[in-house]
């Protein structure tokens, strides 16, 4: 699925390199109903809202 690599690709930006934004994206998260930022992205606006909390964290509003 392309849409996911762009969520990898987000995160990774965000994160400086792969394994911090592996942990991030495959940690539960309660912002994503509890469940992983991967399984949450499971449609387009899913992957949005994902992307958009990168983009927070990005810059300093989010965790």
């Amino acid at each position: 699925m392309q849409d996911i690599d762009l969520v990898w690709q987000k995160a990774e930006e965000v994160f400086g390199d792969k394994a911090k934004a592996a942990v991030w994206l495959a940690t539960p998260r309660q912002l994503f109903d509890g469940v992983t930022a991967i399984d949450f992205a499971n449609d387009q606006e899913s992957l949005q809202r994902v992307i958009e909390v990168l983009s927070q964290i990005e810059h300093g509003y989010g965790s």
